[in-house]
């Protein structure tokens, strides 16, 4: 696969936006398709902050070529230490999934940047990880905050929906005394979107918006996800989302040596973080949809804390604990959520709380071995419609249960 036809122009989407854009063509076609264009939108403000070079095509471009086993040239020229760091983010996915085999990289090693960037920038959804990487005080501190149309919570988020965000965390932002960058891309609505998110490309994705704006920055944050009792692969991980460092751009996940609980806690202190808090990601907009579980997995911990009434993004005041009892937790990879808040609830006086989690928990185990025949099922057409229905006369009429794959 190939990197060409890299242009800077006006947004065609966007009045007074600027658009970085990238044809990308295949060796064979995907989804039907020889080539697809690649894009990130910026304020005109920004736009003098716009990289001309390689290195956030690298970042997003690699997980795709390794997707599809091609090699790929890039037509800009990218940082000698990124382009050192992409042979170690290959060899660590392929460590993680042997089907990611490494493949070959074909460009031009850039000269050092003319004018490197001085201000430190992260990533910001007005989720609990990333306020809490923007409230912890820094000895350098942040001084953008950056929220993308077109990430994972805001991936099929409507223009109208998207200004509502907007609105919401540029408040909390001039609150806090940092600079909101708006921004936009639809890398995952290209091929992009189909490589593994959750165990490889994630992270890319992520670094590679703030890398077209490096002009700007020295340091790049990712709020980190996961803790330091994380051992297994992750799409967005301390190591690989670090090897997107350049030689003049630092990219680091922040928040990793603090558990979600504690972050929870954090964040709750603030009346900003509270009336803006959101984590959904379904809803595409500035509420939480309370069916999902990790909607329910927050607002458990805010209503032990007793501030759910004071987070107007979920809807209530007041959680039903026969509901969390009911609660599924389908996925594997999250139940160390809920394993944290059963003592979590317990320390505040709310064992009816910590009482309900557990019951969900128990009930999710004895589960699991009827879990690979229920997706097997699934993929018959009349019965996969039997089986959702058995599954909501289960569980919690209307919440998400997330199998894992």
């Amino acid at each position: 696969m190939k990197l060409a036809d890299i242009a800077i122009s006006p947004s065609p989407d966007r009045a007074g936006w600027t658009r970085l854009s990238g044809i990308v063509r295949y060796d064979a076609p995907q989804d039907g398709k020889r080539e697809e264009a690649y894009w990130f939108d910026f304020p005109d403000a920004h736009a003098d902050a716009i990289t001309t070079s390689g290195n956030p095509w690298l970042a997003c471009l690699l997980p795709v070529a390794v997707e599809i086993g091609e090699p790929l040239v890039l037509s800009r020229p990218v940082d000698a230490q990124m382009l050192d760091f992409a042979g170690d983010r290959m060899a660590i996915w392929h460590w993680w999934n042997p089907r990611h085999a490494p493949v070959r990289i074909e460009a031009d090693v850039e000269a050092a940047p003319a004018e490197p960037g001085a201000r430190t920038v992260s990533l910001f959804s007005g989720g609990v990880d990333s306020f809490y990487t923007a409230l912890t005080p820094r000895a350098w501190p942040i001084d953008d905050l950056l929220v993308i149309h077109g990430a994972f919570d805001l991936m099929h988020a409507k223009r109208e929906s998207f200004e509502r965000v907007h609105a919401k965390l540029r408040a909390a932002a001039d609150a806090l005394g940092k600079v909101l960058i708006p921004t936009a891309t639809n890398l995952l609505q290209t091929r992009l979107g189909a490589t593994d998110l959750a165990y490889m490309s994630q992270g890319s994705m992520m670094g590679a918006v703030p890398l077209a704006l490096e002009r700007r920055y020295a340091r790049i944050l990712i709020p980190s996800s996961i803790d330091l009792d994380w051992k297994a692969a992750w799409g967005t991980h301390p190591i690989t989302d670090a090897m997107l460092s350049t030689s003049a751009t630092i990219v680091t996940e922040d928040g990793l040596a603090t558990r979600r609980m504690d972050k929870t806690e954090f964040v709750a202190r603030s009346d900003v973080a509270l009336s803006t808090l959101r984590v959904c990601l379904f809803t595409g907009n500035e509420t939480n949809c309370m069916r999902c579980e990790k909607c329910l997995r927050a607002a458990i911990a805010l209503e032990a804390m007793g501030v759910l009434g004071r987070a107007p993004a979920f809807g209530t005041t007041k959680l039903d604990v026969r509901r969390v009892a009911r609660m599924p937790i389908g996925d594997p990879d999250v139940r160390h959520y809920y394993e944290e808040l059963i003592p979590f609830c317990r320390e505040r006086g709310r064992d009816d709380l910590a009482d309900a989690v557990a019951r969900s928990l128990a009930r999710a185990r004895r589960h699991d071995p009827f879990r690979p025949l229920v997706r097997r099922l699934r993929a018959l057409p009349v019965i996969g419609a039997a089986t959702n229905w058995l599954e909501s006369r289960v569980h919690e009429p209307g919440v998400t249960w997330h199998l894992p794959q």
